[in-house]
């Protein structure tokens, strides 16, 4: 595209730049200041490229703002840094493209740049400042470790407004994907999931350090917004991404669902565990996820009274009332990549109709030593739901071998309470994403 820049709209830019400037305190009063927004810089670029010069802009020739891009792991072309500053309450950013590569600009550096004789263009969609002789030595360091808040915002307001998101550090909570494998990885283009014509990619490098973590099922995401046409220069029809800077944008990740899993108790008939003691198979089990210790516990199937999942079958494993010490519905085996979430289906066992239901508490416990000591992951369950099953949700991060257990508490460790007895259905454990 060839640089348009008549002497009409060189004048009107300069009036505008002139009156976007503020002064530089390290300046006499009423010299306008050398440096121009990222606000104002962008508002320039009406379609076509646009050549930056100072005497066209009453000696105006820098930006200033604080690098969001992170060099150091990979996600960004190493010839280019995003910047972002605020001015007069507007938030904005703007990718600067050198024709060397950056060796000692990171993220939080506080900068300012010479952009003198530079262009104003989009290439590939995205809106960029680059120019023959822009090497990362027209950058001026004014401080380091700063730190920039990512804009909270819904993926429908972000896809509704990318443009005036383009460039700046957002952050989208509760994500998943469309129609990702289980263990994809980063690398590549990944599509969130929305009910709406909101499409948004997550885009990662293959030279990014993360590129082959695997993508997590769920998780909060901080990244920059751009545009990308391997086509076109054009926005309009670019695709709508975010970019991660490092491993740490994506938190509060829940990882893949374990193979067999959920367990449903489904898979062996009730008769393998009539008996609440069965010592002559230590009261074990094995169902479809492996080996469970079911002690003071049967599998459950009277209909009207075990309270099992509708969806999935007829049974449930019922813990015994009326105990001092505990009932365990306990895994005999280990998971081997952690865990990132546990969701468990439970209610009260009896007659909803007629007999009194007796309340009850448990525990989620978990050990990292084959079963040997036991810690209580979340707070005691107080078990009231007097309708129908429900669904408790336990968020962990837990990394290396681990295995559960549910401890239905008696009289001595629920002392103040009741020991009625307690159905326990569909336990499903997600993977930790590490």
């Amino acid at each position: 595209m060839k640089i348009y820049l008549k002497n009409f709209f060189v004048y009107l830019a300069g009036l505008i730049v002139l009156a976007s400037c503020s002064k530089n305190e390290y300046e006499s009063g009423g010299t306008v200041s050398t440096v121009m927004s990222i606000t104002k810089i962008k508002s320039l670029h009406n379609g076509d490229d646009v050549l930056i010069n100072k005497e066209n802009f009453e000696g105006a020739y820098q930006v200033s703002g604080v690098v969001i891009s992170d060099r150091n792991n990979g996600n960004i072309a190493p010839n280019e840094i995003v910047v972002q500053n605020s001015s007069r309450g507007t938030t904005s950013g703007l990718i600067f493209s050198f024709n060397d590569n950056n060796v000692d600009v990171n993220l939080g550096d506080s900068i300012k740049i010479d952009i003198h004789g530079t262009v104003l263009a989009r290439k590939n969609g995205a809106l960029k400042v680059s120019g023959e002789n822009f090497t990362f030595s027209k950058i001026t360091k004014v401080s380091s470790n700063n730190i920039v808040k990512p804009r909270l915002v819904t993926l429908i307001d972000l896809y509704s407004n990318f443009f005036g998101y383009e460039s700046t550090l957002v952050q989208l909570n509760s994500m998943s994907f469309d129609n990702v494998a289980n263990g994809q990885v980063y690398n590549g283009e990944a599509k969130f999931h929305t009910e709406s014509a909101s499409a948004i990619y997550l885009t990662t490098l293959p030279t990014a350090s993360f590129a082959q973590k695997a993508l997590p099922l769920l998780a909060d995401f901080v990244g920059i917004a751009t545009y990308y046409d391997a086509n076109s220069n054009n926005f309009n029809r670019a695709k709508t991404l975010l970019r991660m800077r490092n491993e740490e944008d994506t938190f509060n990740e829940t990882g893949a669902i374990y193979a067999n899993f959920p367990e449903t108790f489904e898979s062996v008939p009730a008769s393998q565990k009539a008996d609440y003691l069965m010592p002559a198979i230590d009261d074990k089990v094995t169902f479809g996820s492996g080996t469970w210790r079911l002690y003071q516990a049967v599998i459950g199937n009277t209909p009207s009274y075990d309270r099992f999942n509708p969806l999935n079958g007829l049974q449930a494993i019922r813990l015994k009332d009326k105990l001092n010490g505990s009932a365990y519905l306990e895994m005999n085996f280990d998971l081997t990549h952690g865990a990132s979430k546990i969701e468990i289906i439970h209610a009260i066992y009896g007659l909803y109709s007629s007999d009194p239901k007796v309340a009850s508490a448990w525990n989620l416990e978990y050990s990292q030593d084959q079963g040997a000591t036991w810690t209580k992951l979340g707070n005691t369950v107080a078990e009231t739901n007097t309708k129908n099953p429900s669904i408790v949700t336990f968020n962990v991060n837990i990394k290396g071998k681990v295995r559960f257990r549910i401890n239905k508490l008696g009289y001595d460790g629920y002392p103040n309470g009741q020991t009625g007895m307690l159905n326990i259905d569909d336990f499903t454990v997600y993977q930790n994403i590490d």
